[in-house]
């Protein structure tokens, strides 16, 4: 099913500590090739491309059977996940810009900042949703409900093989 494909990205957008990845550029040579049970510690969210998030709000779109009198209440929860999705892309783009050059404390409050950024975007998101999900049939809800926690259930896989890909891409070097 197309749309379980694109819920991370929807999760992305609605929770703020969701789709997290390491960030390959950031690795220091002090820890490539040395394997460690956290990773690196210079983690950036998941940047979905533009496609992804247009695909992903029309597979949402049709998956929750929006009916024209809801389309009212669904264009400014798609206007603010398309929003939401810029802002982390700059927000993203601006932080591995400025990685190469951080020291730890910066690369801390940067990361802050930026999970400060998407909580409060999970807040707008929410505020326009929360009546969107108000106009739901039953039948509705309930769908709503089993695919935002088989779209986390699907995160929390996808994120542990990251971060098992990331270790083993950090262990490779060091067998050589």
């Amino acid at each position: 099913m197309m749309f379980r494909r694109f819920l991370p990205a929807a999760a992305l957008m609605m929770l703020p500590a969701m789709a997290m990845a390491a960030d390959p550029q950031a690795a220091t040579p002090a820890t490539q090739g040395t394997p460690t049970t956290t990773a690196s510690l210079a983690h950036t969210p998941h940047d979905p491309a533009p496609d992804e998030v247009e695909a992903h709000i029309k597979a949402l779109h049709d998956e929750l059977g929006i009916t024209k009198k809801q389309e009212a209440l669904w264009t400014p929860f798609a206007q603010d996940m398309m929003d939401n999705a810029q802002r982390l892309h700059d927000a993203i783009e601006a932080r591995r810009d400025k990685l190469p050059k951080m020291n730890a404390v910066e690369n801390m409050q940067s990361y802050a900042d930026l999970v400060a950024e998407r909580a409060h975007d999970m807040q707008t998101l929410n505020t326009a949703f929360a009546p969107l999900y108000d106009s739901f049939s039953k039948k509705q809800r309930k769908h709503a409900d089993t695919l935002f926690v088989q779209g986390d259930s699907e995160h929390a896989e996808k994120q542990q093989e990251r971060a098992a890909a990331a270790q083993g891409a950090t262990a490779a070097p060091a067998a050589q």
